[in-house]
């Protein structure tokens, strides 16, 4: 027969097993990235860096701000596995006729790792992000 005191110590157990299980999951890049949220302050970061350099702003002259800036949240969030779906065009399609050169490239990079940063992102997802963007290089660069 079960008694109350070996009742207790099944429920404490069994809740000791549901917790650890719960805790033994690490925060996806999604989660590190802060979210929609968090996404959405680190692409309203990229953008005031990019519309202050000079080398690099002409390429977003003819760009509606808004759109791009949702659809780069709607990016970073698939990219980060955030469940998000991406409606705009490939980055390949995206990026014809501007262009870019490997400078442009590394400048637009480095004003995303100073949004990260000032939104205060771990280095570890930092560079977990741009691992996953990297790849996109081909796409962006030289066309």
């Amino acid at each position: 027969m079960l008694t109350a005191k070996h009742y207790f110590i099944s429920l404490f157990v069994g809740l000791l097993l549901v917790g650890s299980g719960c805790a033994s999951q690490p925060p996806t890049l999604y989660q590190q990235l802060g979210g929609n949220v968090g996404i959405s302050l680190i692409t309203d970061d990229f953008l005031v860096n990019l519309s202050q350099d000079k080398r690099i702003v002409h390429h977003f002259a003819q760009t509606d701000i808004e759109i791009f800036r949702q659809r780069l949240i709607e990016h970073l969030c698939v990219v980060s596995d955030g469940g998000c779906e991406y409606q705009g065009a490939s980055m390949f399609d995206a990026h014809i006729g501007l262009h870019i050169s490997q400078a442009d490239f590394d400048a637009v990079v480095g004003h995303l790792i100073n949004a990260l940063t000032q939104q205060n992102v771990p280095i570890a997802a930092r560079n977990a992000l741009l691992a996953k963007l990297a790849p996109m290089y081909q796409d962006i660069t030289y066309h």
